[in-house]
């Protein structure tokens, strides 16, 4: 008959004994392997093969949204006097785009209402 109440002790020196046999098995492979570096250089060189790779193709999505971001950079303040006066205007880019633009500083303030 099976005495439960020993179960627990029983399974725990079981996997205790199991540990220990595993234990000296990775470590007698160490000692029948012809070279153990190997192992080492080959993760190594495979690793290293994965992130050149990875990071060629990371820098030219860099590229490209920095590009994107220099066209941005560049465009959209002529786009907005476009807008706000009707032409491409390097001086409503001059006096305009800047903190705290003057009340007139498009020059639109003289411009009298079609109503």
């Amino acid at each position: 008959m099976l005495n439960i109440t020993s179960l627990p002790w029983k399974l725990f020196s079981l996997r205790k004994w199991l540990f220990h046999i595993l234990f000296l098995l990775s470590i007698t492979s160490l000692f029948y392997a012809t070279d153990p570096g190997q192992n080492f250089r080959n993760a190594f060189g495979s690793l290293c093969k994965s992130s050149l790779s990875i990071l060629a193709i990371g820098a030219i999505v860099l590229i490209v949204l920095a590009a994107i971001a220099a066209i941005i950079f560049v465009v959209v303040p002529w786009l907005i006097s476009i807008i706000m006066t009707g032409q491409a205007s390097g001086d409503w880019v001059k006096n305009c785009c800047v903190d705290n633009p003057e009340p007139d500083c498009a020059g639109l303030g003289n411009v009298e209402s079609s109503e």
